[in-house]
């Protein structure tokens, strides 16, 4: 049989149930502040400033040691953290760009923003600061905060600096692609394509190539920048004046301003094309002439024994008409064949012409004479 519990009694136990919840809620309150204090350590930690920004109240609820240490003013011995305060670090000419990247951002349809900018130390010496952000919205979509890192980019830039100059005063060709267009080029490339460097920022790399090369140089650039090709590939662009030039052409990956692009080793082999150019026309003159000195001494003895064999059966010929006819026939071709003999022996330069099935033959005629037609 169960008792009904007195007023005495109930109010014991609801007396020992808030002690408990006030107990368990003590301890929740603990482990907040514990995981609270592990995350301002850890804040504290970083090399970046981070901050979080209230947009009503124009107050940093929360910011770490470096953001204070970087963007804070002191007033009677105090830092004090204010949009003033941040605002007088970033250098004049670059506070407009700042604030149109902040307005951007709070637009409903952005979620992030960034900028990038010249930061002023108290000595008047400049660093690179890269500002990003997250706009933290209520349920009805309206900002309230920006939560934000800030990364100090001053040796990255140097890098970059030290970077372009080296390039800059390079004998060889060199540019920078990014999003597959033209982000950089030296003078030597310029001098190179004859285009200034107007012309190139911005355009597509192959609008230079020649059109039969794109294909191939496009898939060769992409091998090499993912490390799928080891070796230099050419082809022949087209410079501003219309002149074919024969280049030899390597690429990279690389970082270029905070994000991945691509630089091209650009070299003009024009004048090395020409001299193996020559150098084969060389090679093909020597064999014609071993040729030729080879067809004249070998038909040369013959002949002389066929044309000494004509003139002594004209004597038994000359009654017979038909017979005195092959026998000018005969002679004039053997005249004609001594011609072309001695032509051979006088074959100074190397010279072809067309022939049946697009073939090429040796052209006596041209290759004897003082002009040659390639």
């Amino acid at each position: 049989m169960t008792t009904t519990p007195t007023y005495e009694e109930l109010e014991a136990k609801a007396r020992a149930l808030e002690l408990e919840l006030a107990e368990s809620k003590k301890q929740d309150n603990t482990i907040i502040r514990l995981l609270s204090e592990d995350f301002k350590q850890l804040a504290d930690r970083s090399q970046d400033a981070i901050y979080q920004f209230d947009i009503e109240s124009q107050t940093f609820p929360f910011f770490n040691q470096q953001f204070l240490s970087l963007y804070a003013m002191e007033e009677n011995g105090v830092k004090i953290l204010s949009p003033k305060s941040v605002l007088v670090h970033i250098h004049p000419n670059d506070r407009e760009k700042v604030k149109a990247a902040r307005t951007l951002s709070l637009q409903p349809q952005n979620k992030i923003g960034e900028a990038e900018y010249r930061f002023l130390n108290a000595d008047g010496s400049q660093r690179v600061m890269h500002d990003r952000w997250t706009v933290v919205r209520d349920h009805g979509g309206q900002p309230i905060a920006i939560e934000g890192f800030i990364r100090d980019n001053t040796w990255r830039k140097q890098a970059e600096k030290e970077f372009e100059r080296s390039i800059r005063n390079s004998l060889i060709g060199c540019y920078i692609v990014q999003d597959a267009t033209f982000k950089y080029v030296n003078p030597e490339f310029m001098r190179i394509t004859g285009y200034s460097e107007e012309e190139l920022i911005g355009t597509d790399p192959l609008n230079i190539v020649q059109q039969e090369y794109r294909r191939q140089v496009n898939e060769n650039f992409i091998k090499m920048v993912k490390a799928e090709r080891i070796f230099p590939y050419e082809f022949c662009i087209s410079d501003k004046f219309g002149n074919t030039k024969w280049i030899l052409e390597t690429a990279t990956s690389i970082q270029y301003e905070g994000r991945r692009a691509a630089l091209g080793y650009f070299m003009d082999i024009s004048k090395g094309k020409q001299v193996e150019k020559e150098r084969l026309a060389k090679e093909k003159l020597l064999t014609a002439l071993e040729l030729a000195g080879a067809v004249g001494h070998e038909l040369n003895n013959p002949l002389q024994v066929v044309l000494t064999c004509t003139e002594k059966l004209a004597l038994v010929s000359d009654d017979n008409e038909r017979s005195f006819r092959l026998h000018s026939l005969l002679k004039k071709n053997i005249e004609k064949m001594r011609k072309i003999i001695h032509k051979f022996q006088n074959i100074t330069q190397y010279a072809t012409k067309d022939y049946v099935d697009g073939k090429k033959i040796i052209d006596i005629d041209a290759a004897s004479s003082k002009t040659s037609r390639k």
